[in-house]
């Protein structure tokens, strides 16, 4: 009897919990993500933004959708026809730091740097979770296609550039593809597309449940892994990633997760250098000025960089691929939060890693200073 009785309350209780959670999803959750302006090709194993675009777009659930429009070649811009033929030319290669996720623009680096270089016609070929297999493939695309005599690369390194480099992108005859756990089409099936759309409070639920189990797993089993307390408004959802997990994505010291191996630091390492000096070959041939540039995440901030230095490998790097200048931003955020008590939010996005306007102009400024002056 008594079993009866609970089966029958379980019963109760899941069906008012797939009711509530439906009608949270459609009528009272609004964090939908939108990608109006990509498109998928090669099977899902590749995706670019469409041409001549426009759309608020929502890349992330935490961010505030923002106005984004492409030009002919596909790549963002400010919406207005302002490429000159007498002006020079720029391009600027990354992922979503330097696309601008989040941000109108006008206060991105590159809509900020546009008001203030008449002169020059700024392409940023930045697309969200590229990474240097992508950068390549796309630069060497662009010259080839377009007849422009470009003076400058600069090439936005982020540290999510080795996970992503390990992780997610690979490259098959000179093309890169994203790796099996990463296809687009493979993840979107009906019955995925249907969970997403009527159970975003499951989903919310399940990261809140995954990052508790990784903080006590990363406290009580693996020692070799320090979890930090969090920071008011930690963009990492409630507590520190260490160093190492941001560089690769995995879950302290997972062997793997659902969709891929964790292989470390060193492959991600490894092919950011190997497609950084094919990088430099290409530019150099046309006798292009060609800078890279780094800067810090929040946590890289507040607890410095134990297990891996991103500076030591960004200044080694410049070297090896003969960059005309490392532009290294490590100081001048550090110099912010020394001065500012609320430094997290002037240069962050709340919650987030991306940049506010006021970052975005700190990186302009100094891109201004080491490369135009």
């Amino acid at each position: 009897m008594k079993l009866k009785v609970i089966l029958i309350n379980f019963f109760v209780f899941v069906i008012l919990y797939i009711f509530t959670d439906i009608i949270f999803s459609k009528f009272i959750f609004k964090q939908s993500v939108d990608h109006k302006c990509y498109e998928h090709i090669n099977n899902g194993k590749f995706y670019k933004l469409k041409k001549n675009c426009f759309a608020n777009m929502k890349l992330l659930a935490n961010i505030d959708s923002f106005k984004v429009y492409t030009d002919e070649n596909g790549f963002r811009f400010s919406g207005k026809k302002n490429h000159e033929i007498n002006k020079k030319n720029v391009i600027f290669l990354g992922d979503s730091q330097t696309f601008g996720v989040g941000s109108e623009w006008k206060d991105t680096f590159i809509g900020i740097l546009e008001k203030k270089l008449n002169n020059y016609n700024l392409i940023n070929l930045g697309v969200p979770s590229y990474s240097p297999t992508v950068y390549k493939y796309v630069l060497d695309n662009y010259l080839k296609n377009n007849s422009n005599k470009i003076e400058k690369v600069f090439l936005f390194l982020d540290i999510t550039d080795v996970s992503d480099e390990t992780n997610r992108w690979i490259e098959k005859n000179k093309v890169p593809e994203l790796q099996e756990g990463k296809i687009i089409a493979k993840q979107r099936t009906p019955f995925s597309r249907f969970k997403k759309e009527y159970f975003k409070g499951a989903y919310l639920i399940s990261g809140k449940l995954r990052n508790l189990s990784r903080k006590i797993r990363g406290k009580y089993q693996n020692k070799n892994i320090s979890i930090y307390k969090p920071v008011e408004g930690n963009p990492t959802g409630g507590f520190i990633y260490t160093d190492n997990e941001i560089l690769t994505g995995c879950n302290n010291g997972d062997k793997k997760t659902k969709h891929w191996k964790c292989k470390g630091v060193e492959k991600g390492v490894e092919k950011i250098e190997k497609n950084l000096i094919e990088i430099s070959k290409i530019i150099k041939q046309d006798d292009i000025e060609f800078y890279i540039m780094i800067m810090p995440w929040p946590d890289t901030i507040n607890f410095g960089q134990t297990h891996f230095n991103w500076e030591t490998f960004a200044k080694e790097l410049c070297g090896k691929s003969k960059c005309d200048k490392l532009i290294n931003l490590f100081p001048d955020f550090n110099n912010i939060k020394a001065k500012n008590k609320n430094w997290l939010r002037f240069i962050y996005l709340k919650n987030d890693i991306h940049l506010t306007a006021k970052g975005h102009s700190l990186v302009a400024n100094k891109i201004l200073v080491e490369a135009f002056n």
